[in-house]
Protein backbone atom coordinates (compact mmCIF):
# COMPACT_ATOMS: atom_id res chain seq x y z
CA UNK A 1 0.00 0.00 0.00
CA UNK A 2 1.86 3.45 -1.19
CA UNK A 3 0.76 6.94 -1.20
CA UNK A 4 -0.69 7.28 -4.70
CA UNK A 5 1.47 10.23 -5.40
CA UNK A 6 4.74 8.02 -4.67
CA UNK A 7 3.51 4.89 -6.96
CA UNK A 8 3.02 7.51 -9.83
CA UNK A 9 6.72 8.94 -9.04
CA UNK A 10 8.06 5.73 -9.48
CA UNK A 11 6.88 5.19 -12.19
CA UNK A 12 8.05 8.17 -13.90
CA UNK A 13 11.79 7.02 -12.76
CA UNK A 14 11.24 3.79 -14.75
CA UNK A 15 9.56 5.57 -17.72
CA UNK A 16 12.55 7.86 -17.67
CA UNK A 17 15.06 5.44 -18.01
CA UNK A 18 12.99 3.97 -21.10
CA UNK A 19 12.87 7.61 -22.26
CA UNK A 20 16.75 7.38 -21.44
CA UNK A 21 17.50 4.09 -23.15
CA UNK A 22 15.24 5.00 -26.37
CA UNK A 23 17.41 8.17 -26.50
CA UNK A 24 20.65 6.45 -26.40
CA UNK A 25 20.39 3.26 -27.78
CA UNK A 26 17.59 3.61 -30.66
CA UNK A 27 17.24 7.38 -31.81
CA UNK A 28 20.74 7.56 -32.52
CA UNK A 29 21.45 3.99 -34.18
CA UNK A 30 22.69 3.75 -37.43
CA UNK A 31 19.02 3.15 -39.40
CA UNK A 32 19.71 -0.15 -41.22
CA UNK A 33 20.70 -1.43 -37.21
CA UNK A 34 17.29 -1.20 -36.67
CA UNK A 35 15.65 -3.53 -38.95
CA UNK A 36 18.59 -6.47 -38.53
CA UNK A 37 17.22 -9.89 -37.00
CA UNK A 38 19.51 -11.01 -34.02
CA UNK A 39 21.69 -14.09 -34.27
CA UNK A 40 19.56 -16.49 -32.34
CA UNK A 41 16.63 -14.93 -33.95
CA UNK A 42 13.49 -13.02 -32.99
CA UNK A 43 12.24 -9.24 -34.02
CA UNK A 44 14.55 -7.04 -34.72
CA UNK A 45 14.70 -3.37 -32.69
CA UNK A 46 11.96 -1.69 -34.81
CA UNK A 47 9.53 -4.73 -34.32
CA UNK A 48 9.59 -4.57 -31.07
CA UNK A 49 9.01 -0.81 -30.90
CA UNK A 50 6.40 -1.82 -33.18
CA UNK A 51 4.70 -4.24 -30.64
CA UNK A 52 5.14 -1.36 -28.22
CA UNK A 53 2.78 0.96 -30.19
CA UNK A 54 0.31 -1.77 -30.44
CA UNK A 55 0.00 -1.61 -26.49
CA UNK A 56 0.46 2.55 -26.63
CA UNK A 57 -2.43 3.02 -29.07
CA UNK A 58 -4.67 0.51 -27.15
CA UNK A 59 -3.79 1.43 -23.32
CA UNK A 60 -2.86 5.54 -23.62
CA UNK A 61 -6.50 6.68 -24.94
CA UNK A 62 -8.43 4.27 -22.29
CA UNK A 63 -6.00 5.76 -19.32
CA UNK A 64 -6.77 9.33 -20.71
CA UNK A 65 -10.52 8.62 -20.56
CA UNK A 66 -10.27 7.63 -17.25
CA UNK A 67 -8.13 10.51 -15.66
CA UNK A 68 -10.50 13.02 -17.47
CA UNK A 69 -13.00 10.88 -15.81
CA UNK A 70 -11.54 11.23 -12.56
CA UNK A 71 -10.92 15.25 -13.19
CA UNK A 72 -14.88 15.61 -14.54
CA UNK A 73 -15.91 14.17 -11.47
CA UNK A 74 -13.88 16.26 -9.12
CA UNK A 75 -12.65 13.02 -7.31
CA UNK A 76 -9.58 13.46 -5.28
CA UNK A 77 -7.58 11.11 -5.22
CA UNK A 78 -7.45 8.19 -2.35
CA UNK A 79 -5.42 8.39 0.91
CA UNK A 80 -3.62 5.09 -0.23
CA UNK A 81 -3.09 3.26 -3.28
CA UNK A 82 -3.24 -0.26 -3.41
CA UNK A 83 -2.70 -2.42 -6.71
CA UNK A 84 -5.51 -4.95 -7.74
CA UNK A 85 -4.53 -8.70 -7.24
CA UNK A 86 -5.26 -8.63 -10.87
CA UNK A 87 -2.70 -5.60 -11.89
CA UNK A 88 -0.44 -7.16 -9.03
CA UNK A 89 -0.35 -10.35 -10.68
CA UNK A 90 0.19 -8.85 -14.54
CA UNK A 91 2.82 -6.69 -13.35
CA UNK A 92 4.53 -8.98 -11.67
CA UNK A 93 4.40 -11.83 -14.37
CA UNK A 94 5.50 -9.50 -16.93
CA UNK A 95 8.46 -7.12 -15.38
CA UNK A 96 11.84 -7.86 -15.38
CA UNK A 97 13.78 -8.38 -12.52
CA UNK A 98 16.23 -5.99 -11.01
CA UNK A 99 19.10 -7.81 -12.81
CA UNK A 100 17.30 -7.98 -16.34
CA UNK A 101 16.37 -11.21 -16.44
CA UNK A 102 12.70 -12.33 -17.16
CA UNK A 103 10.82 -13.97 -15.03
CA UNK A 104 9.01 -15.69 -17.99
CA UNK A 105 8.96 -16.16 -21.71
CA UNK A 106 5.69 -14.85 -23.25
CA UNK A 107 4.05 -15.84 -26.66
CA UNK A 108 2.69 -11.99 -28.34
CA UNK A 109 -1.06 -12.24 -29.46
CA UNK A 110 -1.62 -12.12 -33.28
CA UNK A 111 -2.82 -9.28 -33.27
CA UNK A 112 0.36 -7.67 -31.76
CA UNK A 113 2.97 -9.39 -33.75
CA UNK A 114 4.72 -6.77 -35.68
CA UNK A 115 5.11 -6.63 -39.36
CA UNK A 116 8.19 -7.84 -41.17
CA UNK A 117 8.74 -4.78 -43.04
CA UNK A 118 8.27 -1.19 -41.06
CA UNK A 119 8.83 2.03 -42.20
CA UNK A 120 11.86 3.13 -39.14
CA UNK A 121 10.94 6.81 -39.26
CA UNK A 122 7.14 6.18 -38.17
CA UNK A 123 7.74 3.60 -35.73
CA UNK A 124 10.62 5.82 -33.98
CA UNK A 125 8.24 9.08 -34.48
CA UNK A 126 4.87 6.93 -33.27
CA UNK A 127 6.73 5.64 -30.35
CA UNK A 128 8.13 8.89 -29.21
CA UNK A 129 4.75 10.26 -29.11
CA UNK A 130 3.56 7.69 -27.24
CA UNK A 131 6.19 8.15 -24.47
CA UNK A 132 5.60 11.94 -24.28
CA UNK A 133 1.98 11.19 -24.31
CA UNK A 134 2.39 9.12 -21.15
CA UNK A 135 4.38 11.08 -19.61
CA UNK A 136 1.76 13.97 -19.53
CA UNK A 137 -0.74 11.05 -18.32
CA UNK A 138 1.77 10.45 -15.58
CA UNK A 139 1.63 14.28 -14.21
CA UNK A 140 -2.18 14.68 -14.71
CA UNK A 141 -2.41 11.12 -12.46
CA UNK A 142 -0.62 12.73 -9.63
CA UNK A 143 -3.93 14.70 -8.98
CA UNK A 144 -6.71 12.35 -10.10
CA UNK A 145 -8.38 9.08 -8.86
CA UNK A 146 -6.21 6.47 -10.61
CA UNK A 147 -7.78 3.73 -7.94
CA UNK A 148 -11.58 4.25 -8.41
CA UNK A 149 -11.29 4.24 -12.30
CA UNK A 150 -10.93 1.42 -14.53
CA UNK A 151 -9.10 1.01 -17.87
CA UNK A 152 -10.14 -2.19 -20.06
CA UNK A 153 -7.41 -4.52 -21.34
CA UNK A 154 -6.26 -5.42 -24.38
CA UNK A 155 -7.08 -9.29 -23.84
CA UNK A 156 -10.80 -8.87 -23.33
CA UNK A 157 -13.81 -6.47 -23.03
CA UNK A 158 -14.70 -8.63 -19.93
CA UNK A 159 -11.58 -7.52 -17.98
CA UNK A 160 -10.07 -4.44 -16.50
CA UNK A 161 -7.74 -3.20 -14.27
CA UNK A 162 -7.45 -0.12 -12.10
CA UNK A 163 -6.16 2.85 -13.58
CA UNK A 164 -3.15 3.05 -11.44
CA UNK A 165 -2.28 -0.92 -12.39
CA UNK A 166 -2.47 0.57 -15.99
CA UNK A 167 0.23 2.57 -15.61
CA UNK A 168 2.41 0.05 -14.22
CA UNK A 169 1.54 -2.66 -16.44
CA UNK A 170 2.19 -0.68 -19.89
CA UNK A 171 5.60 0.74 -18.15
CA UNK A 172 6.70 -2.77 -17.21
CA UNK A 173 5.74 -3.94 -20.73
CA UNK A 174 7.77 -1.55 -21.85
CA UNK A 175 10.56 -2.09 -19.37
CA UNK A 176 10.51 -6.03 -20.48
CA UNK A 177 11.24 -5.02 -24.24
CA UNK A 178 13.68 -2.73 -23.56
CA UNK A 179 15.75 -5.19 -21.44
CA UNK A 180 15.20 -7.10 -25.18
CA UNK A 181 16.11 -4.18 -27.47
CA UNK A 182 19.33 -3.74 -25.77
CA UNK A 183 20.35 -7.70 -25.67
CA UNK A 184 19.32 -6.94 -29.80
CA UNK A 185 21.52 -4.08 -29.70
CA UNK A 186 24.47 -5.93 -28.58
CA UNK A 187 24.36 -8.82 -30.74
CA UNK A 188 24.15 -6.62 -33.91
CA UNK A 189 27.39 -7.42 -36.16
CA UNK A 190 30.15 -5.21 -35.77
CA UNK A 191 30.01 -3.58 -39.48
CA UNK A 192 26.96 -1.49 -37.67
CA UNK A 193 28.53 -0.72 -34.57
CA UNK A 194 31.40 0.97 -36.39
CA UNK A 195 29.07 3.01 -38.91
CA UNK A 196 27.34 4.18 -35.06
CA UNK A 197 30.38 5.58 -34.17
CA UNK A 198 31.69 6.99 -37.64
CA UNK A 199 28.04 8.83 -37.51
CA UNK A 200 28.89 10.33 -34.10
CA UNK A 201 32.53 11.16 -34.90
CA UNK A 202 30.76 13.85 -37.52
Amino acid sequence: MNNPQDFIKTLSKQLAQIEKIFEQDVLKANEDSLSVIPNYGGWSILQVLDHLNFYNRWYLPKMEMAINKSITQKKRPPEFYKSGWLGAYFVKMIQPKPDGNLTSKMVAPKNAIPATILNSEKVLNEFSTHLAHLSNLLYLAMNTDISNTRVVTSLSSWVSLKTGDSFAFLIAHMERHFVQIVRIKQSIPHKYVVSELEKEAV
